[in-house]
């Protein structure tokens, strides 16, 4: 006897939704592309959060007051070279030193002054900050070379600390302000800054040197790109970047003291690094969205 229709639809339905069951199991995981954030409970409490904290804040002080001391006063000592900034470094400087000293103070907060971020990350930032202000001091005191070196080590200190971010993603909004802004945008302008002091200390303000400048500004870009495209999109550390390279193109531009294509290849790496921290904005938003509607990613 032919089994009843009805029966023969429903196991039909059955075995669909069985196949459909088991090739969702199947189916690959997809993790976002950053380190997710760490919600665990913070650690105890311990002396050297404290001391972390109060070293923070000191050392953003100390590159206040030395940014309002020297600043002005280094045009035409750390300037001289075809990357000249003219004294955008002077206004740039002090308003870092002020984020810092704003940075330090939200990490000494009882949710912030053991967060393993936190510890990750700040005894970075604090010694990018004083390196920086004795660099600072160098250049206003005419060794060129020293004060390079010096700013050259804080920038790379202020990039690893740059990294222990990206390997410790921010679990709020005001982490991502307070902690992650202030010390990418140091990092961003202090590379730039680093370069103008080399390029001063070298003597390569002619003609003659726009192409060596180019090629090193060029392979400082590559890193300043990765950096920009990790994470969520580092735009603040971009930003920084952008910002003193667009000064120097403006700078050179203005006073006819640097060939228009080398001005033009400021600009071009100012823009080059913003697109790579928007890029990675970019993904990162369409790798959440497509996951969130439980859709594989087509990149």
């Amino acid at each position: 006897m032919a089994e009843p229709q009805p029966n023969m639809q429903l196991r039909t339905l059955v075995g669909s939704a069985q196949r459909a069951i088991t090739e969702s199991a199947r189916r690959p995981a997809f993790e976002l592309p950053y380190t997710p954030p760490d919600l665990r409970p913070n650690p105890a409490v311990e002396p050297f959060d404290k001391a972390r904290a109060g070293l923070f804040a000191l050392s953003g002080m100390l590159l206040l007051a030395t940014a309002l001391a020297f600043g002005a006063g280094m045009d035409g000592r750390s300037q001289a070279s075809l990357l000249d900034t003219g004294l955008v470094h002077a206004v740039i400087w002090p308003v870092i030193g002020i984020t810092l000293i704003g940075s330090a103070v939200f990490s000494a907060l009882p949710a912030q002054l053991s967060s393993r971020r936190q510890r990750a990350s700040g005894i970075y930032a604090l010694s990018a900050a004083a390196l920086m202000a004795c660099a600072l001091t160098l250049a206003s005191g005419f060794l060129p070379w020293t004060a390079a070196s010096v700013s050259g080590a804080a920038t790379g200190i202020a990039l690893y600390g740059v990294h222990q971010l990206n390997r410790h993603t921010a679990r709020n909004r005001a982490e991502r302000i307070a902690t992650d802004m202030p010390l990418g945008f140091f990092a961003g302008f202090a590379l730039v800054y680093t370069l103008q002091l080399v390029f001063a200390a070298a003597g390569w303000n002619g003609q003659g040197h726009a192409l060596a400048v180019s090629l090193v500004a060029v392979a400082a870009a590559v890193p300043a790109a990765v950096f920009a495209h990790s994470e969520r999109g580092r735009h603040a550390f971009a930003s920084g970047f952008g910002l003193t390279m667009a000064a120097a193109a403006i700078q050179g531009w203005l006073r006819s003291a640097t060939p228009l294509w080398v001005c033009m290849l400021w600009v071009f790496l100012a823009v080059v690094v913003f697109v790579c921290a928007e890029n990675r904005r970019f993904q990162v938003s369409h790798a959440e969205h497509r996951v969130q509607a439980g859709r594989m990613l087509d990149f």
